[in-house]
Order: structure tokens, then sequence, then C-alpha cells
């Protein structure tokens, strides 16, 4: 059984700041451009907390952008830009935003805590594998500020009940809300907090039976473990399910409306031995798939996405033209198997010239952007591009029940969660 929790939030006071000034993105997808923006749009913007600036002179424990950190949370809850909820609630957090397709969506989630151990023990079921340097900066943050400034992203399945719950919370006026730039358009978010019992237990219990998976933030999850073990193995005797042995977690349902996966497409760098054309390109396959020829890269992607039912379906662009690239999907096989981008990497990228081993050292670029296609080999900065389909996250989900890991940029929860909603102090 899944052991959600409602926490004690930290969160920005209303009295002081507007809520769209002080969120920022999760920290791995902000750039240094995006980080200088955020110090500029507000003094008290979350990113100074959660992903601050190094500078040249900066000396490690003593002043550096941990230590930084810490003082800027100290300062903040001093001056009631932060403040402390009074007891344990969740927070439900409504979500707007705009889809590619030009719709506007909302997906619900809900602020609460798990419990932070190994992935074998865990709550959470896991779909990638992670890399060491953003762990070591997570868990230097974490032990200078003692909080968990993000959320790790995690959708559930199972929990029927809850939905209702949820429905009534999220009604009347907000407790926090505003709007933020978001990377297509305009976001709008609003968060409502739970503090009744009634409530309170009906959420836990529901989700109690729920299976829980991640979808985005594996390093912060693995990061809150590592700090529940090392602070447990210097002070052994605190109470059992102390704060530190918590991990804080934005949960939504699978199959909320608002859940998106955007693609991730792979542009084919330039290399000896690549496929340098459609022609090439369709040699090699020694017609395993069928090519069917599309006016340009945008083209070929929808006209893919209408054969996802039954085929394993792809554009492709070349200097020589456009393309989809499909062959019938077959039965059997792991889930990870039948994944589109599980076969475009090993059916086609490899007959292609790219091995996995290419791939890991740097023989793809990718993009989100559907025009990106076309303008990557117009530029010459791709010899191929294809366009994939997004996963769905039935297919994470089975992937994660069977203990397997997703190919590399194979999600993109779309959009990210905010980091500052509500911060968790341990």
């Amino acid at each position: 059984m899944a052991t959600v929790q409602p926490f004690r939030g930290t969160r920005y006071n209303p009295e002081h700041v507007k809520l769209g000034g002080v969120l920022a993105p999760p920290y791995d997808v902000v750039s240094d451009a995006k980080r200088e923006e955020l110090y500029g749009r507000d003094l008290r913007n979350i990113v100074r907390i959660d992903y601050g600036i190094a500078y040249p002179d900066d000396v490690a424990g003593v002043d550096d952008r941990y230590t930084r950190a810490s003082s800027f949370m100290t300062s903040w809850l001093d001056l009631e830009v932060l403040v402390r909820d009074d007891s344990d609630g969740f927070y439900v957090v409504d979500h707007s935003f705009q889809h590619q397709d030009g719709s506007v969506r909302t997906r619900r989630g809900l602020l609460a805590t798990v419990a932070a151990t190994p992935w074998e023990s865990s709550d959470l079921r896991p779909h990638e594998r992670t890399l060491r340097g953003p762990k070591a900066d997570r868990l230097a943050l974490m032990r200078a500020t003692r909080t968990q400034t993000s959320p790790v992203f995690a959708v559930w399945s199972g929990a029927e009940r809850i939905v209702e719950t949820l429905e009534t919370v999220a009604t009347g006026s907000a407790l926090l809300g505003g709007r933020i730039d978001g990377e297509i358009a305009s976001e709008k978010l609003l968060v409502w907090r739970v503090a009744d019992p009634e409530s309170l237990a009906a959420i836990a219990d529901s989700l109690g039976s729920a299976a829980l998976y991640v979808a985005d933030g594996h390093h912060r999850y693995e990061t809150a473990a590592a700090y529940a073990a090392e602070r447990r193995a210097a002070a052994p005797d605190a109470p059992r399910d102390a704060a530190f042995e918590r991990c804080l977690v934005y949960l939504a349902a699978a199959d909320d409306p608002g859940i998106t996966i955007l693609p991730t497409h792979r542009l084919v760098r330039p290399g000896p031995g690549i496929a340098f054309s459609l022609d090439d390109l369709w040699a090699r396959l020694d017609d395993v798939f069928e090519a069917v020829p599309a006016r340009d890269g945008r083209a070929a992607l929808t006209t893919a996405a209408s054969m996802r039912a039954t085929h394993h379906a792809f554009a492709v662009v070349a200097h020589d033209g456009a393309a989809v690239l499909r062959r019938p999907r077959r039965a059997g096989g792991s889930p990870r198997d039948g994944l589109d981008v599980a076969v475009l990497e090993s059916e086609v990228l490899g007959p292609a010239g790219v091995s996995r081993d290419m791939i890991s050292a740097g023989a793809l670029a990718y993009t989100r952007d559907p025009d990106g296609l076309d303008a990557a080999v117009q530029g010459g900065d791709a010899v191929l591009a294809f366009g994939v389909a997004p996963v769905t996250a039935g297919e994470v989900i089975a992937v994660a029940d069977a203990g397997e890991t997703m190919p590399q940029k194979s999600t993109y929860f779309y959009p990210k969660v905010p980091t500052g909603l509500a911060l968790f102090e341990l």
C-alpha cells in the first residue's frame, strides 16, 4: 500500500508577493538565460533558493549558492515572504495550459509526501535511469536548506474515489493563484489547501490502494532517499517517519484529461557511415518498412499519428524530401520493445548508421518542435530528422510495472510542475 501523507507546507505569502512572479520551472530545465530572467523578475523568486547562480569567487561551504539558498530561506521566513502553515495538509493544484494543438487543458494535481526509501521498497515505480551529477547538486542543496524545494511528479492508477473529494476541495477562493510564462503560452495556477481531518483521511485512504509511477523527477526522489538515509544514520533515535524520511510529490491521475506527454523528435547529426538521403535509408531497411511520401515533416507527423493504433510509424525528413516510415505492430515482446522510440532506435537508426553507442556519445540532437524537423535538415544541422508520436501514460506504466526503463528522451510530461508552490521543510 502507498503511504501518501499530508505535510506542513511552507509557502509564499500572497499578502507580500504575486505567485506568478516567484515561481520557476524545475532546475533541470532552467537554462542560464532563464535563470537570469527569473532573477530579474522578482527578488524573491524561488530560483534563488532552488537553483541559484554560482559566482567565480564562491567559497565552498562558506559563501556559495547553497549557503546563499539557506540565507534566502531564513530571511524570507523572517520577513514573512514565506509562511509555514500551522498544521499538516494536502495542496490541490489546478494547472491550466495551452497544448501544442492550440487547445487549453487543465491538469489537477495534489502536493503530498511519500516515504523516501530505495527503489526496491519505494511506493513509486521508476521508468528511467539517472546520472550522478544532478543528484550530488540536489543533495548539497538539501543539506544546506533542510528543505525539499521541488516535488517529484508522479501519476496514480487505481484511486477512483479520490476524484470527487478533490472536486469538492477545488471550489471557492483559492489560497494561492497566478499566471506564469509557459513553454508555449501563459499558464494559470490555482492552489487550495486541504486540512480538515475527514478530507485528509479520505485522500490518504484512496491513494493507499493506488499504484504510483514517477513521471518526472527521478533525481529528486533518489536525492530524498539518500538524504533520509544520511539523516537516519546521524540520528538513529529520531522518531520513525520523521519529516526527513519523506519525499515531496505532486500526484495526478494517470487518466486525467490534462495529462500530456509531448514527443521528443530525433535529429541525426551528419557523420561518416550515416544514411545521407531517403533513398539511402530506404535501401538499408530491406523493405521491412513501407515509405509513404509526405509534403513535409509536419504533414508526415500528422499521417504517422493517424496510424499509431496499428503501425509503428515515423516521420522522416532528408535533403531529398519527407516521408512516413511504417510497419505493422506485432504481438509479443516486452513493454519496452513495443515502444515506438525503441523500434526507431533498433530497427531504423541502427541500419541508418547510428548505433546505441553513438547515441550515447551524442550522435543525436532533439527537438519538440514539429517544424524543427525540416528546419534542422534545411539548416544543415541534421542529415536525417525523425518525428515520433508521444508515448502514452499507459505505456509508461507498463514499462515501469515490468521493471524496465524507457529509452533516453522518451517522455516529456508537459507542463512541468513549477517549483515554489509549496516547500517541505525537513
